[in-house]
C-alpha cells in the first residue's frame, strides 16, 4: 500500500511552483505580443513594456523598493505607538 509522505507532497508542491513561475514568465512577453499584433490587446488594464529579449523595460528600481519598504516600517512603528498608548 502506497503511503503519501510529506516530502513527497513538499517536492511535489514546490515542482509544481517553480514550473509554473518559470512558464509564467517565458510565456507572458510572447502572449502579449501575439495579442498587441492581432489588436486584441485591452487598454483598460496596465500592460507591462518589453524589450526584443522578453526583459521588462521598466523594473523598479532598488531605490524604490527601499523607499517602499521605509514607508512599510514607518506606518508599523505608527501603528505599535498608537496601539501602545491605547492600552
Amino acid at each position: 500500500m502506497a503511503r503519501i509522505r510529506m516530502f513527497d507532497v513538499i517536492a511535489f508542491s514546490l515542482v509544481g511552483f517553480v514550473g509554473i513561475y518559470t512558464g509564467t514568465q517565458f510565456f507572458e512577453p510572447i502572449v502579449i505580443d501575439r495579442l498587441r499584433k492581432d489588436g486584441h490587446l485591452r487598454s483598460d488594464v496596465e500592460i507591462p513594456q518589453y524589450d526584443d529579449e522578453g526583459n521588462p523595460l521598466s523594473p523598479k528600481s532598488m531605490l524604490e523598493l527601499r523607499q517602499e519598504l521605509d514607508k512599510v516600517q514607518e506606518h508599523q512603528k505608527v501603528e505599535q505607538g498608537s496601539k501602545s498608548e491605547q492600552g
